[in-house]
């Protein structure tokens, strides 16, 4: 006979596999070295199973991409923009 978890148990399942798969966040940072100035651009996800995507404040997702490192490459089209991990180090995505 099939054991039949708890609902207990399931939610702490369901718990675990949702911290196990949880995006990292990171913010876009503008830097003006000449003005002695800096922000932030936009924040982001990067998404355990491939993909990132960006948000800029007051303008809604403004894009995916295939990773953080690749949004940062995108803006930095427009001034000199370092990517900066807000969850600290963690398991390679």
């Amino acid at each position: 006979m099939t054991k039949i978890s708890t609902f207990t148990d399931l939610q702490q399942e369901v718990a675990e596999l949702a911290a196990e798969e949880a995006p990292r966040r990171f913010a876009l940072c503008w830097i003006d070295a000449e003005a002695d100035d800096g922000g932030v651009l936009c924040w982001g996800l990067q998404l355990r199973r491939g993909g990132a995507l960006v948000h800029r404040d007051g303008g809604g997702w403004s894009g995916r991409f295939e990773s953080a490192e690749v949004a940062r490459r995108m803006f930095s089209r427009i001034r000199t923009v370092t990517l900066v991990w807000l969850d600290g180090p963690g398991p390679a995505l």
